[in-house]
């Protein structure tokens, strides 16, 4: 997906975050979740895979492992993708790192699946219908990052790094604030959100 960012973590506007994460119980190493992530989504077809997070992105799309394990503020991870034509999206931060929330929305997926194999009438149709990605923002660039329209490159770009340091979530900050301001950089800059 062409507006969405694989690093920073960029959760989906209006989803709802979990206020206390807790240990899961699965027992999987942090690569073997990113494989079973990646191998759920091709068994439902799924294109233009997003895996945002904020842990930082190797070449090949893969998170770096040594990070996947850290505490982090904000160990949240949103799934952006394709099916069918829909944009979807698939979110989880009900635990405490990053490689958990990644194999529970593998796990999620799978089920989907399974249920659909099942008989169980066209339910992965209907239930994504449920995760369809939410709409950009009409919200102009400049009144979220608090510029003129005309401002100059230089006070655009102090005004988003400013909004970033309150916002950030690893600093404590709003991620819904935050990933407002970054779309309101991307609109800017002149990327599609």
């Amino acid at each position: 997906m062409e507006n969405v960012d694989a690093y920073p973590l960029q959760w989906p506007l209006g989803y709802k975050r979990t206020s206390e994460r807790t240990k899961s119980l699965f027992k999987q190493t942090m690569d073997a979740s990113q494989k079973f992530l990646r191998a759920e989504l091709d068994r439902l077809k799924a294109q233009d895979i997003v895996v945002s997070s904020n842990i930082p992105v190797r070449k090949d799309g893969g998170m770096y492992s040594d990070y996947m394990n850290r505490r982090i503020a904000d160990p949240g991870v949103a799934v952006y993708f394709t099916l069918k034509g829909k944009p979807l999206v698939m979110c989880c931060d009900r635990y405490e790192s990053v490689w958990e929330n990644v194999y529970a929305i593998g796990k999620g997926i799978e089920a989907m699946r399974g249920m659909d194999r099942w008989g169980i009438s066209d339910f992965i149709e209907r239930a994504f219908t449920g995760f369809a990605a939410l709409p950009a923002s009409t919200e102009d660039w400049y009144h979220v990052l608090g510029v003129a329209a005309d401002a100059k490159h230089d006070d655009v770009v102090a005004a988003h790094r400013k909004l970033v340091k309150i916002h950030h979530p690893d600093k404590g900050g709003d991620p819904v604030q935050f990933d407002r301001v970054s779309r309101a950089f991307r609109a800017y800059l002149g990327y599609k959100v």
